[in-house]
């Protein structure tokens, strides 16, 4: 689950794959954020505030908060 999520976040942040990895901090824009969201209700039909993944400043954070 946890490679599905950076890919996900490599998505929305238009980064090359595998550049983004566990331990690493979020240096995202809200449009990354919006897409992010996006990406995950369609892909693994969750739905997550933007409150609350704001509140994450590390990958590992985001991955813990889609863990949930």
């Amino acid at each position: 689950m946890s490679d599905t999520i950076l890919r996900l976040i490599e998505e929305s942040m238009e980064a090359d794959e595998n550049t983004i990895s566990l331990g690493q901090p979020l240096d995202w824009d809200s449009i990354a954020i919006v897409t992010f969201m996006a990406l995950v209700d369609e892909r693994l039909n969750k739905t997550i505030s933007a409150d609350r993944l704001n509140k994450c400043e590390t990958v590992d954070q985001v991955v813990e908060l889609l863990a949930a």
